[in-house]
């Protein structure tokens, strides 16, 4: 009698042990999905860009002037990428654009506008860290308004 007690007290710690670890892993992932900040820093004010990300230089290209912007910015980051999604979903509306959609397949691709612009970001898995594009041009159509000044 004894002994099955003892047995049945040693099942209920393990038991309950592994309910314990399992609870610990559930707060672990939630954890991992913490809000992300906006960097302090931006190429473009309108599109956010989350702390962590540094940019690579060589591998950006802007274009400004009154009448037109284009740009493609890429950054590294050891943020996971389904956080960076639900970074992009949550922040860019606040800088007035519209999601339009999302493709994932390993790597996700989100599309978002505006009257005159659209904004496309790749977010990539890389080994321990993130690859992040962000493409910013005219929607169709509208780049063939742009008039370049023509010096005589």
């Amino acid at each position: 009698m004894i002994k099955h007690i003892a047995l049945l007290v040693i099942a209920v710690v393990l038991f309950s042990g592994c309910a314990s670890s399992g609870s610990y892993r559930s707060s672990d992932s939630a954890s991992a999905y913490k809000t992300l900040d906006v960097a302090s820093t931006l190429k473009f004010e309108d599109v956010p860009v989350p702390t962590g990300f540094k940019i690579i230089g060589q591998q950006s290209f802007t274009f400004e002037n009154d009448a037109l912007r284009v740009g493609i910015l890429k950054f590294s980051g050891r943020i996971n990428a389904d956080q960076t999604v639900i970074f992009y979903k949550d922040q860019m509306p606040l800088y007035n654009w519209h999601f339009v959609n999302i493709v994932e397949y390993g790597k996700r691709i989100m599309s978002f506008e505006r009257d005159d612009q659209n904004c496309t970001i790749f977010i990539e898995p890389s080994g321990m860290s993130t690859l992040l594009t962000i493409s910013v041009a005219p929607k169709a159509g509208r780049a063939a308004t742009y008039k370049p000044i023509r010096k005589e």
